[in-house]
């Protein structure tokens, strides 16, 4: 799957998106070392299919180099990688990539298109080989593209809720056969975010908390008809939900043979196969020839949920004053407090909080939950923690920020010249704050005389200057939270997984 923002990636879903899982058999390399994966490809005659390459390695900053034999696949049609961050050169059909591992271990995901002839017999297979170097070891991979019939599944595009806080709700569901030939059999999957849970018992259907609900249809699809879910879904809304906030999750119609390449993947995380013991929901029968989507953009619904009622929060921004002369090295750290009532997820902001660096000061230690950041859209990549910015995003290292409990970053700033008090901005950006006026705070330097004292340029961090509230977060005191992004962080946040 892509591992994008949530909200990033729905809005900008592509055809060659929708047609790829997360999920991928591991390569042929040491534990630990370097591990290749690549999902096989399923392609109907005359069309093309999106298929990916994962490369994971142990060791950050170590360059990986993919040596790609996609002869095979050119004669079957065509073959061409997508832009995706890698560094590639091709002669003839031999490629060759290259790019560098961030701090956890990972490479930008390689995408690469590959097209069948109209005239491609059914059942026709071409190879694609991967052969991944490093200084940790190598790896190689075979992926196998087959070409079988091809269908046309779609369904709602969009699929608006409401609710408060610890609703039942339903959504309904339909899917139309736009294809020329019958459909044997349909999977729907069903990716909710975490603070709505699926409540149905259908027999045809298996789910666990925190993995999608999918369920199985045995009911053949006529071209030309559309065919709604006897029930629709039960769902139910979490009581600890804020109010204000829009929940992105996503229902997806498959057919049977694309789901069963998903399905293979020992990584891919799936619900047990163990059935509902409810009524059953009934779409389809085992198909007689391969299927495959050739139009994967409208099979999909996205299905947002506005959570209602009063449960809301206010974020008041935390500034910083203190004096010094040039030449000290000073200690702020600035953040946000919780005011309540509600607690803030703070994994669904980026960046919630933005730090400016004030004028004649240099940023000479910085967290590692910031990084640089400017006008456009924040990519931090790998510069997190990284000096001499004007201005940064921060992410709380903690996924819950509760009311009283102040988070904060802190920044050691170099004073460069300092004549006059010079301030620069912290401010908050959280969907459904209560109230503005105190999103926005200040990093104070002031001049100190030569005849005052005091370590580290007469820090006064102690002190802080909180956006309309600075009387309640003095006496709450500021907690330091520990600085630095780790993959455990990263692997530890619940966020929403879509399969596609």
């Amino acid at each position: 799957m892509f591992r994008h923002s949530v909200r990033r990636w729905l809005a900008g879903i592509s055809a060659a998106g929708a047609l790829i899982a997360v999920g991928a058999a591991p390569a042929v390399a040491a534990p630990g070392q370097l591990r290749i994966s690549s999902r096989d490809v399923l392609v109907a005659p005359g069309h093309s299919a999106l298929g990916y390459i994962d490369v994971r390695i142990e060791g950050q900053d170590l360059q990986v180099r993919l040596d790609i034999d996609a002869s095979e696949l050119a004669a079957l049609g065509g073959f061409e990688l997508t832009d995706n961050g890698w560094d590639c050169t091709r002669g003839a059909d031999l490629l060759r990539c290259t790019t560098t591992a961030d701090r956890w271990g990972q490479t930008p995901r390689l995408y690469y298109r590959v097209s069948a002839r109209a005239d491609v017999t059914l059942g026709e297979e071409a190879q694609l080989s991967i052969t991944g170097t490093s200084a940790a070891g190598t790896a190689a991979r075979t992926t196998t593209a087959t070409v079988v019939e091809g269908i046309d599944l779609q369904t709602e595009p969009r699929a608006p809720l409401a609710a408060a806080p610890g609703a039942r709700l339903q959504l309904p569901s339909t899917v139309r056969n736009a294809g020329p030939v019958p459909v044997d059999g349909a999977v729907l999957v069903f990716t909710a975010d975490w603070l709505l849970e699926y409540t149905g018992t259908f027999r045809n259907c298996r789910h666990q908390e925190g993995l999608p609900t999918i369920c199985r249809f045995d009911t053949e699809l006529r071209p030309g008809v559309s065919y709604r879910l006897s029930v629709p879904l039960p769902l139910a809304l979490r009581q600890s939900a804020r109010s204000g906030l829009v929940l992105v999750n996503r229902l997806q119609w498959w057919t049977t043979d694309d789901w069963a390449l998903v399905e293979r993947e020992p990584d891919e995380s799936l619900p047990p196969d163990t059935p509902g013991t409810g009524e059953e929901l009934r779409l389809v029968e085992q198909p007689a020839s391969r299927q495959t989507e050739t139009s994967p953009w409208d099979n999909f619904t996205a299905v947002d949920l506005t959570v209602t009622g009063d449960q809301t929060a206010d974020a008041a921004a935390v500034g910083r004053s203190t004096s010094a002369r040039p030449g000290d090295r000073v200690r702020v750290s600035p953040g946000f407090n919780n005011l309540g009532p509600a607690a803030v997820e703070t994994w669904r902001m980026s960046p919630l909080v933005r730090v400016g660096i004030p004028e004649g000061s240099t940023a000479v230690t910085v967290p590692g939950t910031c990084a640089p950041i400017g006008e456009g859209e924040w990519k931090p990549g790998d510069t997190w923690g990284q000096p001499g910015a004007r201005a940064y995003g921060c992410r709380p290292q903690t996924d819950f920020a509760f009311p009283g409990r102040p988070v904060t970053f802190t920044f050691t700033l170099r004073v460069d010249r300092l004549t006059t008090p010079t301030s620069a901005p912290v401010t908050i950006d959280m969907p459904g704050d209560t109230n503005a006026a105190n999103d926005t705070a200040q990093i104070t330097l002031t001049p100190r005389s030569a005849q005052s004292s005091g370590i580290g340029g007469g820090n006064d961090d102690s002190l802080p200057i909180t956006g309309g509230s600075t009387g309640a977060l003095a006496a709450l005191g500021v907690l330091l939270f520990a600085a630095g992004l780790t993959g455990h962080l990263v692997t530890r946040r619940r966020r929403t997984r879509f399969v596609v």
